[in-house]
């Protein structure tokens, strides 16, 4: 390690490095348009970060370029450094945090749509939505798109959806609490759980204007693309959305998002992008080639309405993933890999499974990539709140139809008869609103208006490895019974459809439970956590 640091020096890299003298270091105190610049110009420097952060970085006075983004050798040196290593080099390499409040739950799945990113949106579970803003209104989007009448008979039928949402989950809290023995007489995390179920059993009656709030970190590249997606969106609220996080950037990354500011690159991008991801299939092709469903294989269907269909996957798939693991840890060709793969016995494939797979003892323990080799191509209908969920995972393609009421709604099962009969008038009276808004407005704006009870389509595609994860976790008893329906058809479909025995097998902490019994395990594990904390502190 370096050691020719002057005592001067060592003072002034203990304030933006997390140590002088090892090999292994953070950066801190540095503005992330420095730290990105830095890092490109590492990649061609045979100096150590720390001498080039000196050398070229720093300019005195504790300022390290960047900090003042104003000044002439701040400005030369990051015109260098992009021309010299291109802009998606160094875009890669600066992250940046921003909040997207008050937006409604559509706009939540374009600003989640990008892979290379992190998200944490507001949850439907814990928090309720029956509380007013401060203007005294219920929290949703009101489109820019609807006016005059339009827009008044639009708000009227938002409040009252909210407002039978309000009453329901009053309703069947009071109900769960009254069934534990009193709210009085719930434990604290017991107390959680029931508030927890209550909003299970209602969001559906919640619709995709309801108004969330979505924290992001992402690369700058990431955070460009996801703004010219933004400027390309037929809605308004979508387009604005955009316009304004650009504005946040360029106070944030203003050189690293440069591109956005010049109409001769951005433009031409976004009408790319608004052609190529927005415009319809003619009519006529679709009225040439009539479908009855009779095209459809096997669908698999849950008790609560949810379907999925395995319509594509590799039939020797897990003779591909056999010679992955040969490819990995034998240091043989490929072709020699899936050579013996094809002349393994069974209980051959077995034994090397099994070592790859090894003790898992929790479902946070993933397999390598080997069960990468291969994937599945699953169509999912399910309600909107799920979808919500399921969209939300990163290492999958994905893509959905637009929200409407044509493929019916969910219905909690925890819902007793006179709860669901509230339900089910609130949800055909929305039904019936988005009809009209349908006929005049368009697919996309109407799909404010609809309820998250109501099913929507959408298609995957995901590798074996990551089904794993999304199957393991989204099966668990504390999850929601809609999208825990999804992840079980899925791993039924693995297994059923396309006889992949062994990668099924491989899901060790797929919950099959009806939830019931699932759910109060963990509600018990819960509360017993939580008291152990309390006498933790005592």
């Amino acid at each position: 390690m370096e050691t020719e640091f002057s005592d001067a020096e060592r003072e002034i890299l203990e304030g933006y490095f997390t140590n002088v003298e090892k090999a292994v270091f953070g950066l801190r105190n540095l503005p992330e348009v420095t730290e990105a610049a830095l890092f490109a110009r590492y990649s061609r420097s045979p100096k150590s970060l720390r001498r080039l952060f000196l050398d070229e970085f720093y300019v005195g006075d504790h300022q390290p370029v960047g900090a003042h983004q104003g000044t002439g050798r701040a400005e030369g040196l990051f015109a260098r450094v992009l021309s010299d290593y291109g802009d998606d080099s160094v875009a890669q390499l600066a992250g940046v945090h921003v909040a997207l409040e008050q937006i409604s739950n559509l706009a939540t799945k374009v600003v989640e749509r990008p892979r290379l990113a992190s998200y944490l949106e507001q949850s439907t579970r814990y928090i309720p939505y029956d509380t007013l803003d401060a203007s005294g209104k219920y929290r949703y989007v009101r489109p820019e798109e609807l006016v005059g009448e339009d827009l008044v008979d639009y708000e009227i039928e938002m409040d009252a959806l909210f407002t039978s949402y309000r009453e329901l989950s009053r309703l069947v809290m009071d109900r769960l609490f009254a069934q534990a023995g009193g709210i009085d007489n719930v434990a604290p995390a017991m107390k959680a759980t029931l508030r927890a179920l209550g909003l299970d059993a209602t969001r559906g009656l919640l619709p995709a204007a309801t108004c969330s709030n979505v924290g992001i970190f992402a690369s700058a590249q990431s955070m460009e693309q996801l703004v010219l997606h933004m400027y390309a969106h037929p809605l308004a609220e979508v387009r604005n959305l955009g316009a304004e996080l650009h504005g946040e950037l360029n106070l944030l990354i203003p050189s690293l998002v440069s591109r956005l500011n010049r109409a001769e690159r951005r433009d031409p991008w976004v009408n790319y992008l608004r052609e190529t991801r927005f415009e319809g299939v003619s009519d006529s092709l679709l009225a040439k080639y009539p479908v009855d469903g009779s095209e459809a294989g096997t669908v698999l269907r849950g008790p609560l309405g949810g379907s999925v269909e395995l319509v594509d996957f590799d039939i020797d798939g897990e003779e591909k993933i056999s010679a992955a693991i040969l490819f990995e840890r034998s240091g043989i060709s490929a072709a020699s890999a899936r050579h013996i793969a094809a002349a393994m016995t069974p209980g051959e494939v077995g034994e090397l499974w099994h070592t790859y797979l090894g003790n898992r003892t929790n479902r946070r323990h993933r397999p390598s990539r080997a069960l990468e080799r291969t994937s599945y191509h699953f169509e999912l209908i399910c309600d909107y709140g799920a979808f919500r969920d399921l969209q939300r995972h990163r290492l999958l393609s994905i893509a959905w139809a637009d929200l409407d009421c044509s493929l019916g709604h969910y219905t909690s099962s925890k819902l007793t008869d006179s709860e669901a009969s509230i339900y089910s008038t609130a949800i055909a009276r929305a039904a019936d609103f988005h009809a009209k808004l349908l006929k005049k407005y368009g697919d996309k704006v109407a799909a404010y208006c609809v309820p998250m009870a109501f099913r929507v389509r959408f298609d995957i595609d995901i590798n074996a490895r990551e089904a794993m994860h999304l199957i393991e976790l989204r099966s668990t008893p504390q999850g929601h019974e809609s999208y825990r329906e999804m992840a079980q058809l899925m791993y039924r479909a693995i297994g059923e459809v396309a006889s992949h025995h062994r990668v099924a097998s491989a899901m060790e902490y797929v919950d099959l439970t009806s939830g019931e019994q699932g759910r109060l395990a963990s509600l018990q594990r819960e509360v017993s956590r939580s008291e152990a904390s309390r006498g933790d502190k005592s």
